[in-house]
């Protein structure tokens, strides 16, 4: 009897070794296969109202950016760094990634994108009032001076043209750099996204020199624009799909909806 008492005890005892065994291994295994966080640097250049350093905000790039992110579990770390430096400083290796870029054959080579654009840019020509500066094509332009920014993109024709000289660009660093020179007569015209432009001059200018600019209705280009990483870093394409999953995730929360509406009923309010 004490036998096969003592036999029964230590059957008991395997099956409980056992199943704690199995349960000990299948957390393991969930753990392993969790999601681990992941943590990126992204450069960003002042782009206002779109991407705004300091004062408490951030622009709604940044917010998209970080937000999707943050879903996809990502720590996004933002560093601010001037407008061609933020593009140029990442193809030469020095950043990880950045955002609000436009796809162009150089860029391409050495980042790859996001699968959707994070927004449209509505790029215009911004003049100075009175003056009729009217075409069909880019190539009416040609006598008249364009200010430019550094590192922009303004659309594929608008690139060959100027490389080609068959528009007169005068390049800036910045894009209230343009808009000085616009006041004093230096170019003509100067291309940039229709709210970015309206925020600047709000904001950077008083109202009698306000009143000596407008800008043209006809747009140039639509252009989209989106996240960008460094093919070469480690770990880029995970990086992306993480992204592309996080971003998709805000969008069919509805708060990507959101973040845009607020967007547009704060920009109402500035002009």
């Amino acid at each position: 009897m004490e036998c096969i008492l003592s036999s029964r005890h230590s059957t008991t005892n395997r099956i409980a070794f056992l199943l704690i065994f199995f349960v000990v291994s299948l957390q393991f295994v969930s753990d392993a296969n969790a999601q681990q966080w992941l943590k990126i640097t992204l450069t960003e250049q002042e782009y206002p109202p779109l991407i705004i350093h300091g004062n408490g905000t951030e622009g709604v790039l940044t917010e998209i950016v970080r937000e999707s992110f943050k879903l996809a579990k990502v720590e996004a770390v933002f560093t601010s760094v001037p407008n061609n430096r933020a593009i140029t400083g990442l193809m030469q290796g020095l950043y990880e990634g950045s955002y609000g870029w436009a796809h162009s054959r150089e860029r391409d080579a050495k980042l790859i994108y996001s699968s959707k654009p994070i927004y449209f840019l509505r790029i215009v020509f911004f003049q100075r009032s009175g003056e009729g500066l009217e075409w069909n094509s880019l190539t009416d332009l040609a006598q008249y001076t364009i200010g430019v920014t550094m590192g922009n993109y303004y659309s594929d024709e608008f690139e060959s043209l100027s490389a080609s000289g068959a528009l007169h660009t005068d390049p800036a660093p910045s894009d209230i750099s343009n808009f000085k020179k616009l006041l004093i007569g230096r170019i003509h015209l100067f291309p940039i996204d229709q709210d970015v432009g309206l925020f600047l001059l709000k904001n950077n200018f008083s109202q009698e020199e306000r009143k000596k600019i407008t800008f043209q209705r006809k747009a140039i280009s639509i252009i989209p624009v989106y996240l960008v990483v460094r093919r070469n870093l480690p770990q880029a394409q995970e990086l992306r799909d993480r992204f592309d999953q996080g971003y998709q995730q805000l969008a069919d929360s509805g708060q990507l909806e959101k973040i845009l509406a607020l967007h547009k009923s704060q920009l109402l309010l500035q002009q």
